[in-house]
């Protein structure tokens, strides 16, 4: 017997890593849209909403900033930055929510590295695509920050 790991052993924690870091760099915009409603409501409305879905709160977020007297393009940069953060969350759900599978074809002894949707077997997301998702949710989260947090 070998004292070498099994394969199986050593094939999880580039893909594992990348999925944690892409479920906490959408949960670091989750928190952003709990302290944007916060900065923009004197009813701590941010405690109130605390059950509503994602959603829910980009909309009542979206409202608060229709309800400011802004200038144009004040609103326009704070809308495009909650839209950013709604199309990114259609992505988070392939990769959180939605049934996914990580395997291995033990006839090849290769890792499958995707995650896929499964009632939309195309909509797969893969170890780049992981990457380039937290990337892009660092940066949505910058401008959600930037944009509502000057109002």
């Amino acid at each position: 017997m070998s004292d070498e790991p099994h394969f199986l052993e050593t094939l999880y924690k580039e893909l594992a890593l990348a999925l944690g870091d892409a479920v906490w760099a959408f949960a670091r915009i989750e928190w952003v849209t709990y302290t944007c409603l916060r900065r923009l409501s004197k009813d701590h409305l941010d405690e109130l909403v605390g059950g509503l879905n994602f959603r829910d709160r980009t909309t009542i977020l979206r409202r608060l900033v229709d309800a400011r007297k802004l200038t144009p393009q004040q609103k326009d940069r704070a809308h495009a930055a909650i839209k950013a953060a709604e199309d990114l969350s259609e992505k988070r759900n392939i990769i959180v929510h939605n049934p996914w599978q990580i395997w291995v074809d033990l006839d090849s002894e290769q890792l499958m590295m995707q995650i896929e949707k499964y009632s939309r077997r195309e909509k797969t997301v893969d170890l780049e695509k992981l990457r380039e998702f937290t990337k892009l949710a660092g940066q949505v989260e910058a401008e959600l920050k930037e944009s509502i947090y000057a109002l």
